[in-house]
Protein backbone atom coordinates (compact mmCIF):
# COMPACT_ATOMS: atom_id res chain seq x y z
CA UNK A 1 0.00 0.00 0.00
CA UNK A 2 2.83 2.38 0.90
CA UNK A 3 4.50 1.55 -2.39
CA UNK A 4 1.28 2.29 -4.31
CA UNK A 5 0.82 5.57 -2.42
CA UNK A 6 4.37 6.65 -3.16
CA UNK A 7 3.95 5.67 -6.81
CA UNK A 8 0.70 7.63 -7.07
CA UNK A 9 2.31 10.68 -5.44
CA UNK A 10 5.30 10.46 -7.80
CA UNK A 11 3.00 10.21 -10.78
CA UNK A 12 1.08 13.27 -9.62
CA UNK A 13 4.31 15.23 -9.22
CA UNK A 14 5.42 14.21 -12.71
CA UNK A 15 2.05 15.22 -14.14
CA UNK A 16 2.17 18.65 -12.49
CA UNK A 17 5.75 19.10 -13.69
CA UNK A 18 4.81 18.14 -17.22
CA UNK A 19 1.86 20.54 -17.24
CA UNK A 20 4.06 23.34 -15.90
CA UNK A 21 6.74 22.64 -18.50
CA UNK A 22 4.13 22.59 -21.24
CA UNK A 23 2.73 25.89 -20.01
CA UNK A 24 6.17 27.52 -19.93
CA UNK A 25 6.99 26.07 -23.32
CA UNK A 26 3.73 27.36 -24.77
CA UNK A 27 4.49 30.83 -23.44
CA UNK A 28 7.76 30.81 -25.35
CA UNK A 29 5.92 29.85 -28.52
CA UNK A 30 3.27 32.58 -28.50
CA UNK A 31 3.33 35.32 -31.14
CA UNK A 32 4.24 38.53 -29.34
CA UNK A 33 3.89 41.03 -32.18
CA UNK A 34 0.85 42.69 -33.73
CA UNK A 35 -0.03 41.49 -37.23
CA UNK A 36 -1.40 44.94 -38.12
CA UNK A 37 1.87 46.72 -37.38
CA UNK A 38 4.49 44.00 -37.98
CA UNK A 39 5.42 44.95 -41.57
CA UNK A 40 5.65 48.65 -40.75
CA UNK A 41 7.84 47.89 -37.73
CA UNK A 42 10.25 45.81 -39.82
CA UNK A 43 10.36 48.44 -42.58
CA UNK A 44 11.01 51.14 -39.95
CA UNK A 45 14.27 49.41 -39.05
CA UNK A 46 15.63 50.97 -42.22
CA UNK A 47 17.24 47.82 -43.64
CA UNK A 48 15.35 47.67 -46.93
CA UNK A 49 16.28 49.60 -50.05
CA UNK A 50 12.73 49.37 -51.40
CA UNK A 51 10.71 50.17 -48.24
CA UNK A 52 7.07 49.21 -48.88
CA UNK A 53 7.59 48.41 -52.60
CA UNK A 54 7.90 44.67 -52.00
CA UNK A 55 9.20 42.43 -54.76
CA UNK A 56 7.76 38.95 -55.33
CA UNK A 57 10.18 36.20 -54.33
CA UNK A 58 9.85 34.93 -57.92
CA UNK A 59 12.24 37.74 -58.89
CA UNK A 60 15.22 35.61 -57.86
CA UNK A 61 14.76 33.36 -60.90
CA UNK A 62 14.87 36.45 -63.12
CA UNK A 63 17.96 37.88 -61.43
CA UNK A 64 19.99 34.71 -61.86
CA UNK A 65 18.94 33.98 -65.45
CA UNK A 66 19.58 37.58 -66.50
CA UNK A 67 22.97 37.52 -64.80
CA UNK A 68 24.07 34.73 -67.15
CA UNK A 69 22.51 36.40 -70.18
CA UNK A 70 24.29 39.71 -69.56
CA UNK A 71 27.68 40.44 -71.19
CA UNK A 72 30.77 39.79 -69.11
CA UNK A 73 32.20 42.93 -67.49
CA UNK A 74 35.65 44.00 -68.61
CA UNK A 75 38.34 41.76 -67.17
CA UNK A 76 35.93 38.92 -66.35
CA UNK A 77 36.04 35.59 -68.17
CA UNK A 78 33.31 33.49 -66.56
CA UNK A 79 29.88 33.87 -64.92
CA UNK A 80 29.19 32.39 -61.49
CA UNK A 81 26.17 32.53 -59.15
CA UNK A 82 25.30 31.23 -55.71
CA UNK A 83 21.92 31.34 -53.98
CA UNK A 84 22.12 30.88 -50.20
CA UNK A 85 18.73 29.82 -48.84
CA UNK A 86 17.93 30.30 -45.14
CA UNK A 87 14.73 28.36 -44.46
CA UNK A 88 12.15 30.03 -42.19
CA UNK A 89 14.23 33.17 -41.51
CA UNK A 90 11.58 35.75 -40.52
CA UNK A 91 12.00 39.34 -41.63
CA UNK A 92 12.35 40.63 -38.06
CA UNK A 93 15.12 38.06 -37.50
CA UNK A 94 17.32 40.43 -39.50
CA UNK A 95 17.67 42.33 -36.22
CA UNK A 96 19.56 39.37 -34.79
CA UNK A 97 22.37 39.62 -37.35
CA UNK A 98 22.44 43.33 -38.24
CA UNK A 99 25.34 44.08 -35.88
CA UNK A 100 27.30 40.86 -36.45
CA UNK A 101 30.71 41.33 -38.02
CA UNK A 102 30.26 37.99 -39.76
CA UNK A 103 26.76 38.54 -41.16
CA UNK A 104 26.57 37.29 -44.73
CA UNK A 105 23.27 39.09 -45.26
CA UNK A 106 24.52 42.55 -44.37
CA UNK A 107 27.95 42.01 -45.91
CA UNK A 108 26.41 41.09 -49.26
CA UNK A 109 23.75 43.83 -48.96
CA UNK A 110 26.52 46.37 -48.47
CA UNK A 111 27.76 45.57 -51.97
CA UNK A 112 24.35 45.64 -53.63
CA UNK A 113 21.22 45.89 -51.51
CA UNK A 114 18.70 44.35 -49.11
CA UNK A 115 15.12 44.17 -50.35
CA UNK A 116 11.65 43.49 -48.98
CA UNK A 117 10.10 40.52 -50.80
CA UNK A 118 6.99 38.43 -50.23
CA UNK A 119 6.04 34.77 -50.14
CA UNK A 120 2.62 33.16 -50.57
CA UNK A 121 1.68 34.50 -54.00
CA UNK A 122 -0.22 37.66 -54.88
CA UNK A 123 -3.01 38.27 -52.38
CA UNK A 124 -6.43 37.60 -53.90
CA UNK A 125 -4.97 36.42 -57.21
CA UNK A 126 -2.42 33.63 -56.90
CA UNK A 127 -2.27 32.79 -53.22
CA UNK A 128 -0.38 29.67 -52.18
CA UNK A 129 0.82 28.25 -48.89
CA UNK A 130 3.76 30.02 -47.27
CA UNK A 131 5.40 26.63 -46.93
CA UNK A 132 8.79 25.30 -47.90
CA UNK A 133 8.14 23.55 -51.20
CA UNK A 134 5.94 26.20 -52.87
CA UNK A 135 8.14 29.07 -51.71
CA UNK A 136 11.50 27.70 -52.90
CA UNK A 137 9.75 26.50 -56.05
CA UNK A 138 8.52 30.04 -56.75
CA UNK A 139 12.07 31.34 -56.49
CA UNK A 140 13.64 28.58 -58.56
CA UNK A 141 11.03 28.52 -61.35
CA UNK A 142 10.11 32.22 -61.35
CA UNK A 143 6.36 31.57 -61.14
CA UNK A 144 3.65 30.82 -58.62
CA UNK A 145 1.69 27.58 -58.20
CA UNK A 146 -0.40 28.03 -61.36
CA UNK A 147 2.88 27.95 -63.28
CA UNK A 148 4.88 25.27 -61.47
CA UNK A 149 2.12 23.11 -59.94
CA UNK A 150 3.21 23.48 -56.30
CA UNK A 151 0.86 25.28 -53.91
CA UNK A 152 1.81 23.35 -50.76
CA UNK A 153 4.22 20.73 -49.48
CA UNK A 154 3.90 17.11 -50.58
CA UNK A 155 3.59 17.80 -54.31
CA UNK A 156 5.69 17.19 -57.42
CA UNK A 157 6.48 20.08 -59.76
CA UNK A 158 5.23 20.42 -63.31
CA UNK A 159 8.13 19.17 -65.50
CA UNK A 160 7.44 21.96 -67.99
CA UNK A 161 8.18 24.68 -65.40
CA UNK A 162 11.96 24.74 -65.49
CA UNK A 163 14.06 25.97 -62.61
CA UNK A 164 16.94 28.34 -63.31
CA UNK A 165 19.19 25.35 -62.53
CA UNK A 166 17.71 23.29 -65.35
CA UNK A 167 17.70 26.21 -67.79
CA UNK A 168 21.35 26.99 -67.13
CA UNK A 169 22.37 23.32 -67.17
CA UNK A 170 20.74 23.03 -70.60
CA UNK A 171 22.89 25.98 -71.66
CA UNK A 172 26.01 24.06 -70.61
CA UNK A 173 26.62 25.47 -67.13
CA UNK A 174 27.43 23.05 -64.30
CA UNK A 175 24.83 23.47 -61.53
CA UNK A 176 24.25 22.06 -58.05
CA UNK A 177 21.38 21.76 -55.56
CA UNK A 178 22.30 20.83 -51.97
CA UNK A 179 19.76 20.28 -49.20
CA UNK A 180 19.08 18.25 -46.07
CA UNK A 181 15.27 18.37 -46.40
CA UNK A 182 14.40 15.04 -47.99
CA UNK A 183 11.22 16.20 -49.74
CA UNK A 184 13.20 18.41 -52.14
CA UNK A 185 15.07 15.50 -53.70
CA UNK A 186 12.57 12.72 -53.01
CA UNK A 187 9.51 14.48 -54.39
CA UNK A 188 9.38 18.16 -55.36
CA UNK A 189 12.32 18.23 -57.80
CA UNK A 190 12.21 14.57 -58.80
CA UNK A 191 11.21 15.42 -62.42
CA UNK A 192 14.24 17.70 -62.76
CA UNK A 193 16.60 15.13 -61.27
CA UNK A 194 15.36 12.37 -63.58
CA UNK A 195 15.50 14.67 -66.62
CA UNK A 196 19.07 15.70 -65.76
CA UNK A 197 20.10 12.05 -65.55
CA UNK A 198 18.31 11.02 -68.74
CA UNK A 199 19.62 14.00 -70.73
CA UNK A 200 23.12 13.91 -69.27
CA UNK A 201 22.90 17.47 -67.98
CA UNK A 202 25.73 18.84 -65.80
CA UNK A 203 23.44 19.03 -62.75
CA UNK A 204 24.14 17.55 -59.32
CA UNK A 205 21.40 17.14 -56.70
CA UNK A 206 22.71 16.01 -53.31
CA UNK A 207 20.87 15.20 -50.11
CA UNK A 208 22.86 15.84 -46.93
CA UNK A 209 22.27 14.55 -43.42
CA UNK A 210 22.04 17.99 -41.78
CA UNK A 211 23.01 21.66 -42.11
CA UNK A 212 26.61 21.01 -41.13
CA UNK A 213 27.01 18.48 -43.94
CA UNK A 214 25.41 20.97 -46.34
CA UNK A 215 27.86 23.64 -45.18
CA UNK A 216 30.91 21.51 -45.86
CA UNK A 217 29.59 20.35 -49.22
CA UNK A 218 29.11 23.95 -50.36
CA UNK A 219 32.55 24.93 -49.04
CA UNK A 220 34.01 22.17 -51.19
CA UNK A 221 32.22 23.64 -54.20
CA UNK A 222 33.36 27.22 -53.71
CA UNK A 223 36.91 26.79 -52.39
CA UNK A 224 39.60 27.15 -55.04
CA UNK A 225 43.14 27.58 -53.72
CA UNK A 226 46.03 28.46 -56.02
CA UNK A 227 46.90 25.78 -58.57
CA UNK A 228 43.78 23.77 -57.70
CA UNK A 229 42.54 21.52 -60.48
CA UNK A 230 38.78 21.12 -60.25
CA UNK A 231 36.28 19.56 -62.61
CA UNK A 232 33.07 21.38 -63.55
CA UNK A 233 31.17 19.11 -61.16
CA UNK A 234 33.54 20.06 -58.33
CA UNK A 235 33.40 23.77 -59.24
CA UNK A 236 29.84 24.44 -60.48
CA UNK A 237 28.86 27.71 -62.12
CA UNK A 238 25.52 27.85 -60.27
CA UNK A 239 25.03 26.78 -56.66
CA UNK A 240 21.79 26.61 -54.66
CA UNK A 241 21.52 25.26 -51.13
CA UNK A 242 19.32 25.54 -48.04
CA UNK A 243 20.15 25.84 -44.35
CA UNK A 244 17.34 24.62 -42.08
CA UNK A 245 18.58 26.22 -38.81
CA UNK A 246 15.82 28.81 -38.35
CA UNK A 247 12.98 26.64 -39.62
CA UNK A 248 13.85 23.84 -37.20
CA UNK A 249 14.16 26.30 -34.30
CA UNK A 250 10.89 27.97 -35.25
CA UNK A 251 8.96 24.71 -35.25
CA UNK A 252 10.60 23.63 -31.99
CA UNK A 253 10.51 26.83 -29.91
CA UNK A 254 8.54 29.36 -31.95
CA UNK A 255 9.25 31.74 -34.81
CA UNK A 256 10.28 35.12 -33.47
CA UNK A 257 12.99 36.94 -31.59
CA UNK A 258 11.40 36.22 -28.20
CA UNK A 259 12.80 32.69 -28.47
CA UNK A 260 16.51 32.33 -27.73
CA UNK A 261 16.90 29.18 -29.83
CA UNK A 262 15.44 30.98 -32.85
CA UNK A 263 17.76 33.96 -32.37
CA UNK A 264 20.80 31.69 -32.12
CA UNK A 265 19.71 29.72 -35.19
CA UNK A 266 19.54 32.94 -37.22
CA UNK A 267 23.03 33.93 -36.09
CA UNK A 268 24.50 30.52 -36.81
CA UNK A 269 23.01 30.26 -40.30
CA UNK A 270 24.21 33.72 -41.26
CA UNK A 271 27.71 33.27 -39.86
CA UNK A 272 28.07 30.03 -41.81
CA UNK A 273 26.85 31.89 -44.88
CA UNK A 274 29.49 34.56 -44.27
CA UNK A 275 32.22 31.93 -44.26
CA UNK A 276 30.96 30.63 -47.59
CA UNK A 277 30.93 34.14 -49.10
CA UNK A 278 34.43 34.90 -47.85
CA UNK A 279 35.65 31.56 -49.24
CA UNK A 280 34.31 32.64 -52.63
CA UNK A 281 36.21 35.92 -52.40
CA UNK A 282 39.39 34.01 -51.52
CA UNK A 283 39.24 31.90 -54.69
CA UNK A 284 42.43 32.07 -56.72
CA UNK A 285 40.31 32.83 -59.80
CA UNK A 286 37.92 35.30 -58.14
CA UNK A 287 39.29 38.41 -59.88
CA UNK A 288 38.35 37.01 -63.30
CA UNK A 289 34.91 35.73 -62.24
CA UNK A 290 31.64 37.66 -62.37
CA UNK A 291 29.76 36.46 -59.26
CA UNK A 292 26.12 37.06 -58.40
CA UNK A 293 25.51 36.29 -54.72
CA UNK A 294 21.90 36.11 -53.50
CA UNK A 295 20.67 35.27 -50.00
CA UNK A 296 16.99 34.87 -49.19
CA UNK A 297 14.40 32.95 -47.21
CA UNK A 298 11.36 30.98 -48.28
CA UNK A 299 8.88 32.16 -45.63
CA UNK A 300 8.52 33.43 -42.11
CA UNK A 301 6.36 31.89 -39.41
CA UNK A 302 4.18 32.55 -36.39
CA UNK A 303 4.05 30.63 -33.11
CA UNK A 304 5.45 27.23 -34.21
CA UNK A 305 4.15 26.98 -37.76
CA UNK A 306 3.75 28.63 -41.12
CA UNK A 307 1.73 28.19 -44.30
CA UNK A 308 -0.87 30.92 -43.83
CA UNK A 309 -1.19 34.45 -45.14
CA UNK A 310 -0.27 36.49 -42.07
CA UNK A 311 2.44 39.14 -42.48
CA UNK A 312 4.67 37.10 -40.15
CA UNK A 313 4.62 34.33 -42.77
CA UNK A 314 4.41 36.34 -46.02
CA UNK A 315 7.04 39.00 -45.38
CA UNK A 316 10.44 37.89 -46.66
CA UNK A 317 13.66 39.52 -47.89
CA UNK A 318 16.58 39.10 -50.24
CA UNK A 319 20.15 40.36 -50.14
CA UNK A 320 22.23 40.61 -53.31
CA UNK A 321 25.74 41.78 -54.08
CA UNK A 322 24.39 43.64 -57.12
CA UNK A 323 21.60 46.26 -56.99
CA UNK A 324 18.09 45.15 -57.92
CA UNK A 325 15.94 47.57 -59.90
CA UNK A 326 12.63 48.40 -58.20
CA UNK A 327 10.69 48.72 -61.45
CA UNK A 328 7.03 48.03 -62.19
CA UNK A 329 8.16 45.03 -64.23
CA UNK A 330 10.11 43.56 -61.35
CA UNK A 331 7.38 44.26 -58.78
CA UNK A 332 4.93 42.28 -60.89
CA UNK A 333 7.30 39.58 -62.16
CA UNK A 334 5.98 36.03 -62.33
CA UNK A 335 6.25 33.59 -65.21
CA UNK A 336 2.97 32.15 -66.47
CA UNK A 337 1.96 29.38 -68.85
Amino acid sequence: MQYKARAAKAAAVLLVGALLAATLCACGKMETKDADTYAAEVEALGYFDNAADALPQTIIHKLIVEHFEAPLPEGKTVKKAIFLGYDGFRADALENVADMEDSAIFYVAGQGGLYHTFSGGVAGESEQATSTAPSWMAMLTGGWAAYNGIDDNGQMKDPQAKTFLTKLAEAGHAVSFTTSWREHTALSYRPDILAAIEQGLPAEYTHQTDDEATFYQVLRYVAKPANAQKTAREDPDVIFFTFEHTDHAGHDTGFGNQNEAYVEAAKTADSWGYEIVKTIEARSTFDTEDWLIVISTDHGGTETSHGGQTPFERMTWLAANKPVEISDENKAFALTK
